[in-house]
């Protein structure tokens, strides 16, 4: 880099800014997404924070304030920069996580910056805007959009003249500026990590070997399994000491174990035939106003007024045929799908420019430029269609790759010059007559189609309302006071489960919840759920209130707790019985096998002794490959690997069976040039490094994610 970057002198940039007074910010969507940097946090236990604590980074506690602060500047910015976009849940989530992320990085990740010296100077800055290596995402937004290439007078132009004097404008500038900065401080950190890899010779030599290199070898060994399982006693001490040895393996997070009811409140039958009342009732309705936006807007239509004429295909298969054979002044329906229930009235009728129609086509593709046996194929299908020894729906599901194969061939409406389907298939079909197969060939391949319509010009008006069925407060109320009578009953002996089977409800369970993930099996949200479960006031056995969550009633009792740390020897045993018990084993077999070795010289001679047989191992590898009559087993391989040719190995306490290992020779593999391989190693660990760099150092800040107890 230029020794310019290492002055501090006022950029030219800057001086521009300060001419200036202020900037008008134009920059898009793309932009946006830049400065937006997506950042991952995390979280677990809320005990030990306040009340008013979104979570805890780096050991301080994040207020609901200072996140909110955080999200409501993302959220202006957005709005501003995008009017008319429609902030919904969605959306509004994603900029939540966003606000989130910004605070992990400047509490985790700037501190890092901060103590390697990291900083972006003027001069670099000026160099990245208006200089000779202007930044990609600047080009971007100051793109020519006839030429497609950057513009650089448009962005000096902005800089210099495209401004009011206006404060705000100066404000979102400076405020990209300074997460433009941040970013290349973060950049300059990961390609500083990246540059400290280095693969030594040794390095690449032992990856060369772990992926080529095989051993030819003898094994002989006793497996655990040859003990019986219930000859074993396996005490709480084992477990816990097991638990001890092997704590990395066995860490876990706090979590709790639930069992509940959901009630889902869906629409009555009475609900339904309100429904179906009030849409016979509008049809007369319907018919005689005389001005059908404002009507379907007083009525509150799901489905808004459209005053275009629309064509063929624009509508349901089910109703289209009937709309576009009703005469001006119709009204049709009722039509219920999935619950909504709909009126259709045809206003006017007029002619389209292009013709439609519709069509079914079974697709054959050509191998290569030679359509020969594609044709081949169509002719022969079509002679089994009219022998009636198959079906065109039936050909259609299984040779067609396009939308076409779950309709068997059915196109729908396609309309003349449409770029759907090729051009000389869609000829064909407007002029080949109705139920008239043909075969046709286009660039795509061979199509064996008809026309299943006469060709339509027609195009309508519709006004159209339609209602979705809701549940109603009667309704809803029942199912409310159903999850009550449950929670009363349980207040009884009765248990959770026996409640719910006298009321006929199913219980379900979710186990290792935890505040991190928050998931549980057919619950849409789990944070209502975390919230109740993981209050200061649930212990193990509290029954909830009723819970609302996505139209569901839910009754829920907590029915474990897990403290963080390693679990309990009730909760482990299940997980880790078998390996204990395998430990046993082998300490039962290990005086047998020391015997053995004493008296032997070979593999042969210890297999002969110990009553069992010598496994050949022609070519053991660290790809994992099973060993005969021990299965999977790392530390036996390993055994196999650390051993000299020509040498045997001690006794080894494999995963499933004690075993020596006789090593006859290393078998010849294909060494490829070291420096290929350094090359390789590196690019692979570049790709990785600094996320497993930021993971660690957000580990290492235990950065705990609580936004659940404020945000369904």
């Amino acid at each position: 880099m230029s020794d310019k970057y290492n002055k501090e002198d006022p950029s030219v940039l800057q001086k521009i800014q300060n001419q200036t007074g202020c900037l008008l910010l134009v920059i898009g969507v793309a932009m946006l997404a830049f400065v937006l940097t997506d950042l991952v946090g995390s979280g677990s236990s809320i005990f030990g924070s306040n009340g008013n604590s979104v979570g805890q980074i780096a050991g301080e506690n994040i207020s609901y304030e200072e996140f909110d602060s955080q999200f409501e500047q993302i959220k202006a910015t957005v709005l501003q920069n995008n009017p008319g976009i429609q902030m919904n849940e969605a959306i509004t989530q994603q900029y939540r996580q966003q606000a989130w992320d910004i605070l992990v990085q400047s509490k985790v990740q700037e501190l890092e910056y901060d103590k390697l010296g990291l900083d972006v100077s003027p001069a670099e800055l000026e160099d990245l805007t208006i200089g000779n290596n202007t930044h990609p995402q600047i080009q971007q937004s100051f793109t020519d959009p006839e030429t497609k290439q950057f513009d650089k007078i448009r962005l000096l132009r902005f800089l210099k003249e495209d401004i009011n004097a206006n404060p705000q404008a100066k404000a979102n500038w400076e405020q990209f500026q300074e997460q433009f900065t941040k970013n290349l401080i973060a950049e300059k950190y990961g390609k500083i990590v990246q540059s400290s890899l280095y693969t030594t010779d040794l390095e690449a030599r032992n990856a060369i070997k772990e992926d080529g290199q095989t051993i030819n070898a003898n094994v002989v060994s006793l497996a655990y399994q040859s003990i019986p399982d219930s000859t074993i006693n396996v005490s709480d001490d084992d477990i816990e000491s097991f638990l001890e040895d092997n704590s990395a393996s066995y860490e876990q997070e706090a979590s709790r174990d639930i069992e509940f009811i959901s009630l889902s409140v869906v629409p009555s039958m009475e609900d339904s035939m309100k429904m179906l009342r009030w849409a016979n009732e509008s049809i007369e309705k319907f018919k005689t106003t005389t001005d059908d936006s404002a009507f379907v807007s007083l009525m509150n239509s799901e489905t808004p007024f459209n005053p275009n004429f629309q064509i063929r295909g624009s509508f349901s298969p089910d109703v289209e045929e009937s709309l576009f054979a009703a005469d001006n002044g119709t009204v049709l329906g009722p039509f219920e799908t999935n619950g909504v229930y709909t009126l259709y009235k045809i206003l006017e009728s007029n002619t389209d420019s292009l013709r439609s129609v519709r069509g079914s086509h079974i697709f054959f593709n050509k191998a290569g430029a030679d359509d020969t046996k594609a044709m081949t194929d169509a002719e022969s299908v079509l002679a089994k269609i009219r022998s009636g020894e198959t079906t065109f729906e039936q050909e259609a599901s299984t040779r067609n790759f396009d939308a076409t194969r779950s309709t068997g061939g059915d196109m729908g409406y396609v309309r003349e010059e449409s770029m759907a389907y090729p051009k000389q298939l869609v000829d064909r079909l407007l002029t080949a007559g109705t139920n008239k197969y043909f075969i046709v060939k286009s660039d795509r391949g061979v199509h064996l189609a008809k026309a299943t319509s006469s060709v339509s010009r027609k195009t309508i008006k519709v006004a159209v309302l339609d209602q979705a069925l809701y549940p109603s407060t009667a309704t809803d109320g029942e199912y409310y006071r159903k999850a009550g009578e449950f929670l009363t009953k349980l207040n009884g002996e009765k248990s959770f489960e026996e409640v719910a089977e006298e009321m006929g409800l199913t219980k379900r369970v979710a186990s290792k919840i935890n505040e991190k993930e928050r998931r549980v099996a057919g619950i849409q949200n789990g944070n209502i759920i975390a919230r109740w479960l993981f209050s200061g006031d649930t212990d193990e056995g509290e029954i909830s209130t009723i819970m609302d969550i996505n139209d569901n009633y839910i009754v829920a009792k907590c029915t474990k707790i897990r403290d963080a740390g390693l679990p309990t020897v009730e909760d482990a045993r299940g997980e880790v019985e078998l390996l204990v018990k395998n430990k046993i084993k082998a300490q039962l077999l290990l005086p047998k096998f020391e015997a053995a070795v004493a008296k032997t010289n070979n593999a042969e001679e210890l297999a002969k002794e110990l009553e069992t047989v010598v496994s050949a191992v022609p070519a053991a590898s660290f790809r994992g490959a099973s060993l005969p009559y021990i299965g999977q087993d790392e530390v036996i391989i390993g055994n196999i690997f650390g051993t000299a040719p020509g040498k045997k190995s001690g006794i080894i306490e494999g995963n499933n069976a004690v075993a020596v290992v006789y090593v006859n020779n290393e078998n010849e593999y294909d060494v490829p040039d070291l420096e290929s391989k350094k090359m390789e190693i590196n690019s692979n660990a570049a790709q990785s490094v600094v996320g497993t760099i930021s993971e660690a150092l957000l580990k290492k800040a235990e950065v705990k994610d609580q936004r659940y107890k404020f945000y369904d």
